[in-house]
């Protein structure tokens, strides 16, 4: 016998009402939780009819409206509310019918008091599967929403194929929608030499029940595109079926940030050897290009007997563009009223936007320049041709290399 707490609301239909009483004083008898409501007609059932009602119990012969007009009726109104033909007249006929419209049970009356032990036992069950369902559905609802809403990609497969993904993961994925996402194998999103690195996880999840907390892999796009993410998964049952619920976070801006870290890392031991200011300058435009993947960039040194600066080492793209625009080449020293003397006077790192269309810019060539003074040593300057901004993390690179640069120039000129 089925459990149910809460409250029970049965909504009885019989058109004898000394019936209608007595099947309503034994179905309470039963159970405390039963609240019964007796109707007289089809109509009245319908006129009292709304969403609280948990069963509907009728008879069968009934004038006007039987109980099948009833039960069609009622599930034009709400096609999951419980439904009991509770009936003195039993036919195969009728049964057959009453299934085909969606009834819940079908129980004859007969004499005793077991019969509404046996209908209470009817309703008990068939209203709380009807709860269980709908708590399963607010369940998923709000799964649904929850994972449509988190900023992490989310994506649930069985082994075989994707059988959920949440829209940041389309996203990560490179995916044009959802649905190229659907019934794809979840191993062609994994890099191919990580995939057996992969495979053991996802065996200890779907055949073992086991989670697996995070880990570091690259992802492979739908358009070729390579991601770095970390993942854990958790095994879940998802559609009736055993599955994986994998949670993926995209760190690409991270690990390139410490990956840039550790060539910083490798340029400062290289800058400890470097025995002249040239060498330093090729060390800093060299990280500049290849780490930072800026082509245009220009150690400027300075001239304390001039009170100028000059070029000590340029990009090959920075000197390019330099004589496309008609400079001459090395052109130094730089006039006292160009932008790159007032922020080097200034000592402070500055991104100059609309470069070209200064009045103190020496070209028209840039639109935007990075400038990062070098202590008293000179300016790292680097450099674009089109309108772009400096985030905080590359201010905060170029910072750290523009320090040490500064920080060599200090020990070659101390002459340690």
């Amino acid at each position: 016998m089925a459990t149910v707490e809460e409250p029970i609301r049965v909504l009885l239909v019989d058109d004898d009402p000394d019936l209608g009483a007595v099947t309503s004083m034994h179905l309470e008898r039963q159970d405390d939780a039963f609240e019964t409501q007796v109707t007289h007609s089809a109509a009245e059932a319908l006129d009292v009819l709304d969403g609280d009602v948990d069963c509907v119990v009728s008879d069968y012969e009934m004038p006007e409206q039987d109980g099948l007009d009833l039960l069609r009726e009622v599930r034009e109104y709400d096609a999951t509310v419980p439904f009991v033909l509770f009936t003195g007249r039993g036919s195969e006929e009728i049964a057959s019918e009453a299934i085909s419209a969606g009834v819940t049970d079908y129980l004859q009356k007969g004499t005793g008091t077991d019969q509404y032990a046996v209908l209470a036992n009817r309703i008990r069950n068939a209203v709380a599967h009807r709860r269980s369902a709908e708590a399963a559905a607010e369940t998923e609802s709000r799964y649904q929403t929850l994972v449509e809403s988190s900023p992490n990609a989310i994506l649930v497969h069985d082994g075989e194929a994707i059988r959920y993904a949440n829209e940041r993961l389309v996203e990560l994925a490179g995916a044009a929608d959802a649905d190229e996402v659907f019934g794809c194998d979840p191993v062609s999103l994994v890099h191919p030499e990580d995939r057996e690195r992969l495979a053991d996880r996802v065996d200890r999840v779907l055949r073992d029940r086991e989670s697996a907390g995070w880990l570091s892999w690259r992802l492979r796009r739908f358009d070729g595109g390579i991601r770095r993410v970390e993942s854990r998964a958790a095994p879940v049952v998802f559609e009736g079926v055993r599955a994986s619920q994998v949670v993926l976070r995209d760190v690409t801006d991270r690990y390139c940030r410490e990956q840039r870290l550790e060539a910083l890392h490798d340029a400062t031991r290289r800058l400890l050897v470097a025995g002249d200011r040239g060498t330093v300058a090729d060390v800093a435009l060299d990280v500049v290009e290849n780490v930072f993947d800026e082509s245009v960039a220009v150690v400027w040194e300075y001239d304390s007997g001039d009170d100028s600066l000059a070029p000590l080492a340029a990009t090959e793209n920075a000197t390019r563009i330099a004589e496309k625009a008609g400079l001459e080449a090395g052109v130094s020293p730089l006039p006292d009223w160009a932008v790159e003397m007032t922020v080097f006077e200034a000592g402070d790192s500055r991104v100059v936007e609309e470069y070209g269309d200064r009045d103190d810019a020496v070209t028209d060539a840039f639109e935007t320049v990075f400038m990062y003074p070098l202590g008293e040593h000179g300016l790292l300057a680097i450099g674009s041709t089109d309108p772009r901004t400096f985030d905080d993390a590359e201010r905060d690179l170029v910072g750290i290399l523009a320090r040490s640069v500064a920080a060599t120039f200090d020990r070659l000129e101390s002459g340690e």
